[in-house]
């Protein structure tokens, strides 16, 4: 069994525009707002402030227990989602066949850290919340989903992963509708292994341009409702467009370093397009992973190059971290939303930041202002450490 795969409704919660609704966090992309700022460690004390893109305490509920903020900004983002899909008190029986899936890269790390940081005991509670499949769990449990649930953690091509395996589990007949999504929270261990790796940036967030030094840790959470042509027919909603392919290829070259031609993601490209059953051509825009480094940059350019040919000069790219920052197992799932909002409004969101021209990074990365431009067809790029490469391809309806 194959079936086609539609998008109902989507939720996303950052530090732009937060919890204001997915109509704002559009709008404030696309006039080029930025999230990143200097901010401190979410535990350890210190007087060392770090560009950043994380929640300030006021946008937050008072008082919030800082290991609550992955579980509070999840459910956010989900229960957008789910109204926005009109899936409030659906019929959950089994042969509705309702899951969900959820992309971290750390989960509630918060949560150990605290404990850790404070010599605190592990208790039934702080243990269940540690687990990096706690999350799914609770929210399967929540809303009563009895069809798969699953958390993905393939480093920062999880959100992606998420949203394109669980429309594989629609299109195979295993589910009727599917929650997917990602949720990340700024941590200390995070933090700390990045500015190990000297891949924070002091400066600003640059991705594609001669001067780019860094990305800038980020945080949040989103999630899309797919549902196979008959269930959203059936249920007469709204549907915002159509996963058309999705691919998962490694680099098979390092833990940490990509692989400098972009091997496995010019590879997951030529897939995602296979499975789309589309020509290269038919690409109006692409989402990519942007984060900013001087590695990741280039190899994601070689990779367009590689896949698309002379063609990848003609495709409008954008990298949304210049303004949210690199939110990790959550990045995936916005871009995702950043795709079919593309689709929907006829509007790609800038590249912030790009000012001087790299020699080699020289396709057209939308530069500082929107651009009005039609897209029938959107493509989402995840490359994450380990060499995991993901794709995922988003069509109108």
């Amino acid at each position: 069994m194959s079936r086609n795969v539609y998008i109902t409704g989507v939720g996303v919660v950052t530090p732009l525009n937060p919890f204001s609704g997915v109509k704002e966090f559009w709008s404030a992309l696309c006039s080029g707002k930025n999230a990143i700022r200097r901010m401190k460690l979410p535990l350890l004390k210190s007087d060392r402030e770090w560009l950043m893109a994380g929640f300030d305490n006021s946008s937050l509920p008072e008082k919030l227990p800082v290991e609550d903020k992955f579980g509070y900004i999840a459910e956010e983002a989900l229960r957008m989602a789910v109204l926005d899909a009109r899936l409030d008190g659906i019929d959950n029986r089994e042969e509705t066949k309702t899951g969900i899936f959820i992309g971290t890269v750390l989960g509630n790390i918060l949560c150990k850290e605290k404990r850790l940081m404070e010599g605190g005991n592990r208790s039934a509670d702080n243990i269940k919340e540690e687990s990096l499949s706690y999350m799914a769990s609770h929210i399967a449990s929540r809303y009563g989903l009895t069809g798969p649930v699953f958390t993905v953690s393939t480093a920062c091509a999880s959100g992606t992963d998420a949203v394109g395996i669980a429309a594989r589990q629609i299109k195979a007949g295993n589910a009727d509708i599917m929650i997917a999504g990602g949720v990340e929270t700024l941590s200390d261990l995070a933090i700390s292994g990045f500015n190990s790796l000297q891949a924070i940036t002091e400066d600003r967030v640059r991705p594609f341009d001669r001067r780019r030094s860094g990305l800038a840790p980020g945080e949040g959470a989103a999630f899309v409702v797919l549902e196979s042509g008959e269930s959203a027919s059936k249920r007469g909603v709204e549907v915002y467009g159509r996963v058309l392919g999705y691919s998962s290829r490694s680099d098979a070259n390092h833990l940490t370093g990509p692989h400098r031609e972009g091997r496995g993601l010019a590879g997951a490209i030529r897939q995602a397009l296979s499975e789309a059953q589309i020509h290269h051509g038919e690409i109006d825009y692409i989402n990519a992973h942007g984060t900013g480094t001087v590695y990741n940059d280039l190899m994601e350019t070689k990779a367009m190059k590689g896949a698309f040919g002379e063609g990848a000069y003609g495709i409008p790219v954008s990298s949304t971290k210049s303004m949210l920052g690199h939110s990790f197992g959550a990045a995936g799932s916005i871009e995702v939303i950043c795709c079919l909002l593309s689709i929907k409004t006829g509007l790609i969101h800038p590249t912030l930041n790009l000012e001087e021209k790299d020699p080699e990074c020289d396709l057209d990365y939308v530069p500082a202002k929107a651009r009005n431009h039609v897209v029938n067809t959107a493509m989402s790029l995840s490359a994450g450490f380990g060499g995991q490469n993901s794709v995922i391809i988003l069509g109108g309806v």
